[in-house]
């Protein structure tokens, strides 16, 4: 065993370290068999060596793994774009409402114009329709004189009549006079005989003549008295008709002092409207130049939500190189613990569970195959890889089997919903796995708890960076 090595052994061997070299310098730290080497040695410390340069890594692989649970936590690039969603989705309904402002205050001013037209229109009627009372006053005035001018000459004409009745009664008392002399005369004609027979013709004519004239006499008086009862009738009429008139005068003299009230009120109305109309015309201004600006944040908003969501997806970006850098180094360049191994799987379903969120957002689209097969994550064959019973039958176990198919459940309900196109319904779904999450969480927590109990108590110190 011990005897001396031939130059053909030390060839091989020297064949063999070589080869095993170029398999690390390719990446491949697998273990090195002893099978072909003269001296087992050479096996045995090449294999040291991948030891501890995998133990060197552990450091390196839990520092990223640390990393990666901040790097990860999309929590506050979802708050951040919540905010800013919130914020656009306020200043779109504030630009929609003013918008509707701007609208309503155009509608207004053209309103206004309308009314202020109209009470143009209404102050000058008011005003031709005050001229037009004046008018009429003034008619009615002259209307009222000259009827008073034409009631005096009745009741001038009234007294003339009166006085031709007058005569008509001396007339009438002439003609009574007379009578009575022709019948005297006639008397003492008949005394006379002969003698006295053609002065009593003459009586006689005297006679007639003094009844014709006194009948005459009552005809006109008759006339008189019909044609005195026609003018009093008219003079009461004119009466009438000028009191009527001086009524109906005084009515249109308050109405015309109420018009040129109502015609005053209408200038200041006139007035107001003109101010409120100069006072909304600018407030149109400003209401266009607060839209205008509305419309500006608005469309600064819309840039911040693309520079947040361009952000994010910078973020993720970097998170993926990380976490495929420790995946690799776990895979392939580390030697951890059972410990480091929980915590890694602790950080792993941390960013599925962000991940889901991301592809609700559109920061990347992950594929089904990627959640609906919990068994194929490094948990899932963790799991499956252990035959130690003491594990496989622990309550911590279960619960932590239950919990972690649990986030793969409302991470694919997420993803259905999501391509189903209702984010609202991904959210929802996303939110059950966040809280699914932090169960799983603990459930890591009491295993870890556990394994130290049994045994598994070793754990990669990381190295811890101070300010």
């Amino acid at each position: 065993m011990f005897g001396r090595k031939t130059t053909q052994d030390v060839n091989r061997d020297k064949e063999l370290l070589l080869q095993a070299m170029d398999k690390m310098i390719a990446g491949d730290f697998s273990e090195v068999s002893s099978e072909g080497f003269s001296d087992p040695i050479y096996s045995e410390k090449l294999n040291q060596i991948v030891a501890a340069y995998k133990r060197a890594n552990n450091n390196y692989i839990m520092r990223l793994n640390e990393a990666m649970e901040s790097i990860g936590d999309n929590s506050y690039v979802k708050n951040m774009l919540d905010q800013v969603s919130l914020q656009q989705e306020s200043i779109t309904n504030m630009n929609d409402s003013s918008k509707v402002l701007k609208d309503s205050i155009n509608n207004i001013s053209q309103a206004m114009g309308d009314i202020r037209d109209n009470t143009h229109d209404m102050l000058h009627t008011s005003q031709s329709s005050s001229v037009n009372m004046s008018d009429s006053i003034r008619v009615v005035n002259e209307s009222s004189q000259k009827i008073a001018d034409i009631n005096g000459q009745v009741q001038a004409f009234h007294e003339k009549i009166n006085k031709i009745g007058e005569i008509v009664d001396i007339v009438k008392k002439v003609a009574s006079q007379s009578n009575l002399l022709a019948l005297n005369a006639s008397i003492e004609a008949a005394r006379a005989g002969e003698a006295g027979k053609g002065f009593a013709v003459v009586a006689d004519q005297v006679r007639q003549l003094s009844s014709n004239t006194a009948e005459s006499a009552e005809d006109i008086v008759k006339y008189v008295n019909e044609l005195k009862g026609d003018i009093e009738v008219l003079a009461t009429s004119m009466e009438e008709t000028t009191s009527k008139l001086s009524e109906g005068n005084e009515k249109v003299e308050i109405s015309l002092r109420d018009i040129e009230h109502m015609n005053e009120q209408m200038t200041a109305i006139n007035d107001a409207v003109e101010r409120i109309f100069d006072d909304i015309d600018r407030q149109s201004e400003t209401t266009k130049e607060f839209n205008d600006q509305v419309s500006n944040i608005a469309d600064t908003y819309g840039m911040l939500t693309n520079e947040c969501t361009e952000t994010g997806t910078h973020i993720f970006k970097i998170g993926r190189y990380i976490d495929t850098c420790r995946s690799d180094m776990f895979r392939e360049a580390g030697a951890v613990t059972t410990q480091d191994m929980l915590r890694i799987f602790e950080i792993d379903h941390f960013i599925l569970m962000w991940r889901v969120y991301n592809n609700i957002v559109d920061f990347e689209r992950l594929k089904i195959t990627q959640l609906n097969n919990p068994d194929t994550c490094k948990i899932g064959k963790w799991m499956h890889s252990q035959t130690d019973t003491r594990i496989t039958t622990s309550s911590q176990f279960k619960k932590l089997d239950a919990a972690h198919r649990l986030i793969h459940k409302y991470a694919c309900e997420s993803w259905y919903a999501k391509d189903e196109g209702d984010i609202n319904k991904a959210l929802e779904a996303f939110q059950k796995c966040y809280d699914a999450y932090y169960e799983y969480k603990k459930a890591i927590a009491d295993m870890k708890s556990y394994m130290r109990t049994i045994g598994y108590t070793d754990e990669t110190k990381i190295v811890i960076f101070r300010n």
